[in-house]
């Protein structure tokens, strides 16, 4: 069985690295930022450079690495924020104003095809296997270039694949095949030259790593079997549990949820249950609307819904397929030009597949 996974990870990656400021003075460097985000099929994006393989100060799109927390560490204030939550959203009002009428009926409509489409079956001795192509921005300053002069950065996309398998029983050992691919998208020829070069450096260990994990307890934290239990399966309250258990990094809690959301549906680890109320949870959430009916990702065309925090000069989009409740992807589209990129450029997407397999590397 070969199919995309639907709405329902999630990077890890941050589409739990929350979003980062890409021109903030405070966005760290590579060399000082936090392990990247394990977006079982990162992105998102996922960060998969190490310090030898891009040597300046380099900043990477797209996803958040903060990892969400369990719902027993809430505190006093955090279930406050839970009750207060579920009672807006019962009633249009409170922390959650809600996305608009359309963007609420196609999710709806995902919701429901969701429940409607079956999980793969994947027996004994076999495993799940989720594949994710990313591209992410990336943002390297250069020995002899300015940091403070936004336009003297080399920025291009950085492709990358991710491949998870997760055995039958999910406190097994787990495989996670992660693989840097050679930019090929370039905003100048100065990035082009920068790129290459550095590509050039890597060894073949650098743009190819294997992890293995019991459980899934990778460092850096995939979506495990206990964190997706400790999920609500009421859309309210699981929107306030991600509001109550951010770890910061994100501009507003409505970008966090929505990040944070987005990593578990892309993550191919959600059950069908699961990833309908997370559907359903997104349309709780503020100034989620239907961007383009017709979007293309990676050769595959459905529904892209998004957010622009008030924020930022770039919105986050989730591509949905209403009438069999997949997800297709996730993109990231810089909204007004910045010194690098111009306006309307698509900064970032991550596309997931899964299929079952009986073996793996």
């Amino acid at each position: 069985m070969n199919t995309t996974i639907g709405p329902s990870e999630t990077q890890v990656e941050r589409m739990r690295e929350g979003i980062v400021d890409r021109i903030g003075e405070s966005m760290p460097t590579l060399e000082h930022a936090a392990a990247p985000r394990q977006f079982l099929g990162t992105p998102a994006p996922e960060q998969l450079h190490t310090p030898r393989a891009l040597p300046h100060n380099v900043r990477q799109l797209p996803k958040r690495s903060v990892r969400t927390r369990r719902v027993s560490a809430l505190s006093l204030a955090a279930a406050t924020l839970v009750a207060i939550a579920i009672l807006g959203n019962s009633f249009g009002w409170g922390l959650n104003g809600g996305a608009s009428a359309e963007a609420s009926s196609l999710l709806e409509q995902t919701a429901v095809a969701t429940i409607q489409t079956s999980d793969p079956v994947v027996a004994p001795g076999q495993f799940l296997q989720i594949s994710t192509r990313a591209v992410f921005a990336t943002y390297a300053v250069g020995p002899n270039d300015d940091p403070k002069n936004l336009a003297s950065r080399s920025v291009f996309l950085s492709p990358s694949t991710s491949i998870l398998y997760v055995p039958a029983d999910r406190f097994g050992q787990w495989v996670w095949e992660r693989t840097a691919l050679k930019p090929d998208i370039f905003f100048s020829e100065k990035a082009r030259e920068y790129a290459l070069n550095s590509w050039a450096q890597l060894s073949p260990a650098e743009r190819t790593e294997i992890a293995r994990a019991d459980g899934g307890n990778f460092d850096g934290s995939p979506w495990t079997p206990e964190d997706l239990a400790a999920m609500p399966s009421d859309p309210a309250a699981l929107l306030s549990y991600f509001y109550a258990t951010s770890a910061g990094g994100s501009n507003s809690p409505e970008e966090d949820a929505l990040s944070r959301i987005s990593d578990v549906l892309r993550s191919g680890l959600a059950p069908a249950e699961l990833r309908a109320t997370l559907y359903r949870a997104i349309a709780m959430i503020p100034d989620v609307t239907v961007v383009e009916r017709s979007a293309t990702l990676n050769g595959q065309v459905g529904v892209a819904i998004g957010r622009r925090d008030p924020t930022r000069d770039f919105r986050q989009d989730l591509i949905i397929d209403p009438t069999t409740g997949l997800l297709i992807g996730e993109r990231q589209v810089q909204v007004t030009a910045d010194a690098n990129v111009p306006a309307n450029t698509v900064i970032g997407w991550t596309s997931v597949t899964t299929t079952v397999v009986d073996s793996t590397p």
